[in-house]
């Protein structure tokens, strides 16, 4: 399961275009972790070499109800699911007909994606500090993991007043994976099947504990 690569953005898709009376990009990340219980929204995620050549640009749509539950799904140019039910990650591959299932906890581990819980402050894991703004004007926060063997560098969040418009992850290569958000819905209802996941027959299941 690549988590480095994919897993990383669900926790911050929570964060986009959340409209909130705040003036600061940490206002603005603070209102999310106060406000934000569900959301859904489509994405496109563009990844970028050292250089900053394009490498590959994939769509999918997500679901998430916090604490600890999401549904990610890539639809193009392959297709890919995850589904977290609060103590369960499960990983479909269709080509591969192949399913790995693990446990939130380890599946996470030190990535973005932990944050999903929602269960200790942000300071516990990441170092946060205010960058200055760039020419679009947007509010930029980096957030910094304390873990030195963490598999991620850094991740950087621009705001405008509407809430975030741009969201980066540096991996441990040099390597930055850009996302874009549209059709965000934000503290709606979501159908509790979204959260469960029933592997199809004939599909491999593999314990990846």
């Amino acid at each position: 399961m690549e988590i480095t690569s994919r897993f990383f953005i669900i926790f911050f898709l929570v964060l986009t275009a959340t409209v909130v009376e705040a003036k600061t990009a940490r206002e603005h990340l603070d209102a999310f972790y106060n406000k934000i219980k569900t959301m859904q929204a489509g994405f496109i995620q563009t990844r970028f070499d050292e250089n900053g050549k394009p490498l590959q640009t994939s769509e999918g749509i997500f679901a998430l109800q916090r604490p600890g539950k999401f549904r990610f799904e890539y639809t193009k140019p392959y297709k890919q699911l995850y589904v977290a039910d609060g103590g369960k990650i499960w990983n479909y591959d269709p080509d591969l007909e192949q399913v790995i299932v693990k446990s939130i906890d380890s599946a996470l581990g030190d990535t973005p994606a932990l944050l999903l819980s929602g269960k200790r402050p942000l300071e516990n894991d990441f170092v946060i500090q205010s960058l200055k703004r760039d020419k679009s004007d947007l509010q930029w926060l980096e957030l910094l993991p304390k873990k030195k063997e963490s598999s991620f560098k850094s991740v950087r969040l621009g705001f405008s007043d509407k809430g975030l418009r741009l969201m980066e992850v540096v991996d441990i290569l040099g390597q930055t994976t850009r996302l874009q958000f549209r059709n965000v819905k934000v503290n709606t209802r979501l159908a509790p099947e979204l959260f469960s996941f029933t592997a199809p027959k004939g599909v491999d299941v593999i314990d990846g504990q």
